[in-house]
């Protein structure tokens, strides 16, 4: 608890901390006080919360003068109808008898609802019944009312985000433009924004009574409505307003105002250069990330989640989408179970089976997971966008995204040093008894893809699937340092440009014979490093093993309580590095495969050296494994012998030498 109002204690001294008004953009302001004396501390923060006070008033309440407001409000009226006139270029081509009618019907639409919210900011949201009543009184359908509404909460929303990103740029750069500076207050981008809404509100509404006469003439008139000397006032005779293009649709067990189903595209809609349905959008999307040389990893998870988005809203049409659309996908993931369609079974389960199946069960994706796919499906959005589809324009996937409950560093807890010591300390890597009991000490020790890939991960940094999907052929010597190339290559691609690097070996694995590994692996039929961890249908390279070694962990990690996986390697190194003294950050990102954090950084930097990379992983602490070197019954194979599961759980391959059939151990 504080000490006074906006005083708190930090270590040994006091603070003066405050959020700053919604309206200035809501970030949190902490003031050191400098002192350990309460009663000093108490008297500052009086001052400085009256100081404050005073300061905030001021930013709120500094306004645009007179002439630029006017200005301003010009620029966005003459802006809102170049873009009504563009339009309004195609509306001839449609072939549906009434989309004139429609056309006028959304302009006063979002006319009204630009109107609403350039008048009362965020406070229009949500409509208030009177004017709901007055719009009935003038004649307007309960559909267009409903359709005002939602235009005014998604105007209402940008007003709680920065008016120099997402939907609230083209309003700024639109201030920059029309008065001739880029330096405001928040007071003034507050009444900016509001009286380009107004403009915006006024060009539409006069839009809204027929064909526009000259664009100068619109213009004045739409000044005058928007300074309150003219009322509106119809240009022509206009038939009765239709239901608008931007209303909400129904659900799609109910058959829509027009007789078609949310996924059948109106009939009012211009015909498209591209497909508008969302699995040829998505199948452009992924050629175009295709070209960009993202992973086939990734690529798959990203159709998956299109093809689930579809299942789950019941709209093929990106014409079709609306926000509501985005806020069911949002539940459906919260409802999903977290292991749905990973078994066989469930791959053939509908996803209202699935949903059915996990009643009473613990259900709903971690905030990680959902705001990843959110990410996809923005991703879709605008790629929608740059193809032409203004309908998705208004749609904000942000908004759905989950607060998390811990910091992204702690989603994957890292190995620690005495975790190292106890999983390397396991008959993997010092012997096992037999084929049934892999898990108990014995003589048997097998160089397979279990055996090296978590010793590679704990000396590199780098990804299960990275190093498990490797060829023998990214193995080599550079200036008598053995290297490990993570590069694309037949068996699997990378996650993103920055993970593709050359790392030095740490000198550990070199004396345990991964060159030799290499060497011997390059005269197998396909040339991988590990066979044996070739995934079968449906899976990717490292999933082989992924069973076996969560069953070694919990061994080791008494039940592993904490849930650490394989990646939790890759943490561990990120922390291990970040401890060496002296160690430039550019060097530990270079090793993990991360992106620089500026632009000088990833344009105009090389990549670290392999010399300074090799000193760097020298420092790992070596891991606590059986030393082969003088080992010679160690035997050296490419093939791996394919595994019968017991009831214990699956074994290690046995290796053979070359030519000679596998067999199981008696």
């Amino acid at each position: 608890m504080g000490l006074q109002t906006h005083v708190f204690r930090r270590g040994a001294t006091y603070v003066w901390r405050r959020r700053l008004p919604l309206s200035l953009g809501g970030a949190l302001m902490q003031v050191s006080l400098r002192t350990r004396d309460p009663l000093i501390a108490r008297r500052l923060a009086l001052l400085l919360g009256a100081e404050g006070c005073r300061v905030f008033d001021q930013m709120m309440q500094s306004k645009l003068s007179r002439d630029e407001a006017r200005s301003l409000l010009q620029a966005a009226i003459l802006r809102a109808l170049d873009q009504i006139e563009a339009a309004r270029a195609n509306i001839p081509d449609r072939t549906a008898p009434d989309a004139w009618q429609q056309a006028l019907s959304a302009d006063w639409v979002m006319g009204k609802a630009c109107e609403l919210v350039g008048h009362r900011g965020a406070a229009a949201a949500p409509v208030p019944d009177s004017d709901r009543d007055a719009m009935r009184v003038e004649g307007r359908s309960d559909a267009e009312i409903a359709s005002v509404s939602h235009h005014v909460d998604m105007l209402a929303q940008n007003f709680d985000r920065d008016p120099r990103l997402g939907p609230n740029r083209p309003g700024y750069d639109l201030m920059c433009r029309a008065l001739g500076r880029d330096k405001f207050s928040q007071g003034e981008v507050n009444n900016g924004r509001q009286i380009v809404q107004r403009g915006r509100g006024a060009a539409y509404q006069i839009a809204s009574l027929g064909h526009l006469p000259a664009i100068e003439t619109a213009a004045a008139e739409a000044m005058d409505l928007a300074e309150g000397r003219k009322p509106v006032t119809k240009h022509a005779p206009v038939s009765q307003p239709v239901q608008p293009q931007l209303v909400l649709i129904p659900p799609a067990a109910e058959p829509s105002p027009a007789g078609l189903t949310p996924s059948e595209p109106s009939p009012a809609e211009p015909a498209a250069l591209y497909d508008p349905s969302i699995a040829a959008l998505a199948d452009r999307l992924m050629a175009q990330k295709k070209r960009q040389k993202m992973s086939a990893q990734m690529i798959d998870q990203m159709h998956k989640v299109y093809d689930l988005f579809i299942e789950a809203t019941g709209v093929s049409d990106i014409r079709q989408l609306r926000q509501e659309h985005l806020a069911r996908f949002i539940d459906v993931l919260n409802q999903l179970p977290k292991s749905y369609r990973k078994s066989p079974k469930d791959r053939l389960k509908t996803l209202a089976q699935i949903l059915d199946a996990a009643q009473g069960k613990p259900v709903g994706l971690s905030p990680t997971t959902i705001n990843r796919n959110i990410d996809y499906i923005g991703q879709l959005l605008k790629k929608a966008r740059s193809e032409g589809f203004t309908s998705v324009v208004m749609l904000d996937p942000g908004s759905l995204r989950e607060r998390k409950s811990r910091r992204d560093r702690d989603e994957r807890p890292a190995f620690t040093l005495e975790d190292i010591g106890k999983i390397f300390s396991h008959p993997i890597w010092h012997g096992w008894k037999s084929k049934r009991h892999w898990q108990e000490p014995g003589s048997n020790l097998i160089r397979d893809g279990l055996f090296w890939v978590p010793m590679i991960a704990a000396l590199t940094g780098a990804r299960g699937a990275e190093i498990a999907g490797l060829k023998a052929e990214d193995l080599e010597v550079i200036d008598g340092i053995p290297v490990m190339h993570f590069r694309p290559n037949p068996n699997r691609g990378l996650k993103n440009l920055v993970s593709e690097r050359t790392l030095p070996l740490h000198p550990q694995l070199v004396a345990l014979g991964l060159m030799e590994h290499a060497r011997l692996a390059l005269t197998g039929p396909r040339g991988d490093l590990f066979p044996d961890q070739r995934p079968k249908s449906g899976t990717k390279f490292g999933d082989p093993l992924d069973y076996r070694f969560r069953l070694l962990i919990q061994r080791q990690l008494s039940g592993n309580p904490e849930g650490k996986v394989l990646h939790s390697f890759r943490h561990y190194v990120a922390t291990q590095l970040g401890r060496i003294e002296g160690l430039r950050e550019q060097v530990r990102k270079d090793i993990l495969g991360h992106a620089g954090d500026s632009i000088t950084a990833e344009r105009y930097s090389e990549t670290t050296p392999l010399a300074a990379k090799l000193a760097a992983l020298r420092q790992l602490p070596p891991l606590p494994v059986r030393d082969l070197a003088a080992d010679v019954r160690a035997v050296e194979a490419v093939r791996a012998v394919a595994r019968k599961t017991r009831k214990d759980g699956p074994c290690p391959s046995a290796q053979l030498p070359l030519g000679r059939r596998s067999a199981s151990p008696a």
